[in-house]
């Protein structure tokens, strides 16, 4: 099951904190689309955003700035393969099956100024589909190359 929701009415920023401080993330567009696995709870939670061009190398900075400082930790993801169907991926896990967030991913299209933000969450364990890290690790790469590829394919057939 899927769940779309536009950007709250009248939202045009938001804020993130980095090293240092806290910077304003400008917004043109964006959508929060939540999955989930058949019989289980949400795994991610996406943001899709669209940021101001002529800002949009400034506020990537940001972004990236606003990932290493929550990385404190946690352990940044080097091992994905970037780009994955043409989107700059960056991203970092939690250690063990803990907290209710597992990972943060941030995906970046230069060429349309989108970046999207996933979050993988964690649920109870009879309520997600994975019982390890390991599963976890799986099924998070496998929505990743899904993910990438489905929004490639859609832009692709919508030009």
């Amino acid at each position: 099951m899927t769940e779309v929701d536009p950007l709250g009415q009248g939202a045009t920023s938001r804020e993130v904190d980095t090293v240092s401080g806290p910077r304003q993330i400008d917004l043109e567009a964006g959508l929060r689309i939540m999955f989930e696995y058949p019989y289980t709870d949400f795994f991610a939670n996406v943001k899709a955003e669209t940021l101001p061009a002529a800002k949009y190398p400034q506020l990537k900075g940001y972004l990236l700035d606003n990932l290493r400082y929550l990385s404190a930790g946690n352990i940044l993801n080097n091992s994905l393969k970037s780009p994955m169907n043409g989107f700059e991926v960056h991203g970092l896990d939690r250690e063990k099956l803990e907290g209710g967030v597992l990972g943060i991913y941030l995906l970046f299209d230069d060429a349309s100024h989108v970046v999207t933000t996933i979050y993988f969450l964690n649920q109870e364990p009879q309520s997600r589909k994975f019982q390890s890290m390991d599963e976890y690790h799986t099924l998070r790469d496998r929505f990743l190359a899904s993910y990438t590829a489905c929004v490639r394919d859609n832009q692709k057939k919508s030009r």
